[in-house]
């Protein structure tokens, strides 16, 4: 059974990280896995709901994939996914989106995950790669 593979992303960068599943498909198992999305849109339930959804996809993944655009690093919401994705254990990756400077969520910089560029070989390895972080 293939990983499962929270992909963390700002909404400003759906297309693009939306674009993953097509990507794994192309590597012909080199990047092995099931990218999984939140799909369900709960925020006009509130936020306590929006986090119980965030939880609930990420329950049954192995590691996050944190697409690192412009505007992460200002993202309250994706710095709560990688809180959780922390606290859950999973394998931390982070993906710079093409054309972009921003940096890494607030959360995850003391951790020093390194950020790859999106491209196929670099990604397929890092995702092979990824391992769990210390807490800190």
């Amino acid at each position: 059974m293939p990983r499962r593979i929270f992909i963390s992303y700002n909404f400003g960068d759906r297309e693009l990280a939306h674009s993953i599943p097509a990507f794994f498909q192309s590597q012909d198992g080199r990047s092995e896995g099931q990218p999984v999305f939140v799909t369900n849109n709960v925020t006009q339930q509130g936020d306590a709901a929006v986090e119980r959804e965030i939880r609930s996809v990420m329950a049954g993944c192995d590691s996050a994939l944190f697409v690192v655009g412009d505007n992460v690093h200002n993202s309250p919401w994706i710095d709560r996914e990688a809180e959780l994705a922390i606290s859950m254990g999973l394998a931390l990756v982070a993906v710079r989106a093409p054309r972009t400077t921003g940096g890494l969520p607030k959360r995850l910089e003391p951790l020093q995950i390194p950020v790859v560029a999106w491209k196929q070989d670099a990604l397929a390895t890092a995702l092979r790669m990824a391992r769990k972080p210390n807490r800190c």
